[in-house]
């Protein structure tokens, strides 16, 4: 029998005993395994819990020295971030020194959902059981994305890829889905500007399939992103909103090309590197295979696929079009370095490892599978480099919250945080 049409076989058999395993059953398993990961990835997020960037000054200190739902309405770089601020609002009732381990919890949380969503039956578009298991593990151990694991201010990249899921998958059968669904989207669309990129998906999506659910999801979503228009348009008139003062791109086709050679490609692949830093032709070479595989995909994969290529697109333009400046060079400049803007990356280098991990399925002419494995075969040395993430410095957070809470009420608090670059620390008034 050919070697191929066994192979085939096997694979269906792995599919249909799995399908045989009660859902919960797989659900239930499939988290603990992705919370091992993501815990071992950085377990100091659970061992010595600290706030990281906006958490503290923003989002806990609003909500502590503001009180009410008022912080939820407060737009932060122009728009609004609904999950941070709903966690912090939840944080008040718990001790201080509780706060950091509940944010990075529902961080955790929001992590895995894509996961749990992938190996569900409603995304089999994308490929039979075992290749969703895989992307679920590369949306997980991707390197290169130390920046986003585990805290609430960067779980928004995790919210936009689930909201993209919800959005792909077969509709909701159930009460329980369908509720998850429109939850998931609305936390996304209301947490940073993804609503943008989200909408023109939604819009795709049901054109291809109609029906009152896509419906439903598209009209949420193009909500969404009318709030989130309408919130910037009024930061743009209260300028102590927009929280940064844009620096020039400085923007070159030489630039781009090392970006996306470097930091998605290369990234995806052997984790935070330089390796085209110096030399633009090796940039072009490298960006213009990548690029190769990625318009394949675009051509011949599952609607699925192609719609979280042009999402992941969307997402780096919009990225690089505004991105956070780093120091007091032209933006572009600093992103050329392998540690910064990280979190820009994230969906990028997903959809290269998507669309590589799809090329080598057996569908596809063997030069393209071969090449395919080829280029996959580097990642496992990324992985393995970048596994573990580096445990943030050790303010003595416990120390800080444990005085505060011992403190006369209107004692002013300041608390410094990571990263410890001198910016960032929160200022309570006790209560």
């Amino acid at each position: 029998m050919d070697r191929a049409l066994i192979n085939r076989i096997d694979a269906l058999r792995i599919d249909r005993n799995v399908q045989r395993v009660p859902s919960w059953c797989v659900q239930l398993a499939v988290f603990g395994l992705a919370l091992a990961i993501v815990v071992s990835r950085r377990p100091d997020a659970v061992s010595n819990p600290q706030f990281w960037a906006e958490d503290g000054k923003f989002w806990y200190a609003d909500a502590y020295n503001t009180g009410g739902v008022g912080p939820l309405l407060q737009p932060y770089y122009g728009y609004l971030h609904l999950v941070p601020r709903l966690t912090a609002l939840v944080a008040q009732a718990l001790p201080l020194r509780r706060g950091p381990l509940l944010f990075n919890l529902v961080a955790i949380v929001i992590e895995i959902l894509p996961v749990q969503l992938l190996v569900s039956s409603r995304l089999s578009g994308l490929g039979g059981v075992s290749t969703r298991m895989l992307f679920g593990f590369l949306c997980l151990s991707l390197p290169h994305t130390s920046e986003t694991h585990s805290n609430i201010t960067n779980a928004q990249w995790y919210l936009a890829l689930l909201a993209f899921l919800v959005l792909v998958s077969a509709p909701a059968r159930t009460w329980g889905w369908r509720s998850f669904d429109i939850l998931a989207v609305v936390s996304s669309s209301l947490s940073g500007p993804f609503a943008f990129m989200l909408a023109p998906v939604a819009a795709l999506v049901w054109w291809k399939r109609r029906g009152r659910k896509p419906l439903e999801l598209l009209l949420i979503t193009i909500g969404g992103a009318l709030i989130q228009g309408a919130t910037m348009l009024y930061s743009l008139t209260h300028a102590h909103y927009l929280a940064r003062t844009p620096q020039p791109l400085g923007a070159t086709p030489g630039l781009f090309a090392k970006i996306l050679a470097d930091q998605v490609f290369l990234g995806a692949l052997v984790g935070g590197n330089g390796l085209c830093h110096t030399s633009v032709p090796w940039a072009v070479l490298v960006a213009t295979a990548g690029m190769a595989l990625i318009v394949y995909a675009l051509f011949k994969g599952p609607l699925e696929l192609k719609l979280f290529v042009g999402f992941a697109v969307l997402v780096l333009s919009a990225s690089l079009l505004s991105p956070t400046s780093v120091g007091k060079v032209p933006a572009w400049q600093g992103l050329e370095f392998p540690q910064n803007g990280l979190r820009y990356w994230f969906l990028p280098m997903l959809a290269f490892a998507w669309t590589l991990a799809w090329l080598v399925g057996r569908g596809n002419p063997k030069g393209v599978r071969s090449v395919a494995a080829i280029v996959l075969c580097l990642m496992p040395f990324g992985i393995v480099r970048e596994w573990r993430d580096r445990a943030f410095a050790d303010l003595h957070f416990q120390e800080y919250a444990k005085r505060f809470e011992a403190s006369p009420p209107g004692t002013v608090f300041t608390i410094p945080y990571n990263p410890p670059d001198g910016r960032w620390s929160m200022r309570l008034v006790k209560h």
